[in-house]
């Protein structure tokens, strides 16, 4: 029941982020959808294996919700945060979308805990929120410099 919930989560996900208008360069949010999968695959695989404070159930329902999230759900979100960030002008709109996208993927992980899917062991609630703060202004630094790059010879979209 729970793979199921986390399939229609993800498909909708995709059919929203199908029909949402693209900002963003086709190699952009390539780069940036692996960027994202890796920074959560490295976090879930450092506290499941190293630190002992993730515990991904042993049943194949609950590892494969972990990871369909792990390669559509938070990435997905994660590139249409920059999607919206790089439209706003002020920076106290930019710092109330990075906020209110660290509540939402706090709520996400932590439903994942609710639901069983990603048990948090010893785990402090802040730890999550530092988490998913410095995964975004990495990747928002990583956009930076990507961008800086990819539009180097003047071309713009």
């Amino acid at each position: 029941m729970i793979l199921i919930f986390y399939l229609i989560v993800n498909v909708l996900t995709i059919f929203l982020f199908i029909k949402m208008k693209k900002r963003l360069h086709i190699l952009e949010i390539l780069v940036y959808w692996m960027f994202s999968s890796y920074l959560f695959q490295n976090f879930s695989a450092l506290c499941f294996m190293n630190f002992r404070t993730l515990i991904i159930p042993d049943k194949l329902t609950y590892e494969f919700a972990h990871f369909i999230n792990r390669i559509v759900l938070y990435p997905a979100i994660m590139v249409t945060f920059l999607q919206f960030f790089i439209i706003l002008n002020s920076h106290l709109k930019k710092l109330i979308l990075l906020g209110g996208l660290i509540i939402l993927l706090t709520g996400l992980e932590w439903l994942s805990d609710l639901l069983g899917v990603m048990n948090h062991v010893h785990w402090q609630l802040w730890w999550s929120f530092t988490f998913w703060l410095i995964a975004l202004v990495v990747l928002i630094g990583l956009m930076k410099f990507f961008r800086n790059i990819l539009y180097i010879g003047g071309w713009k979209h």
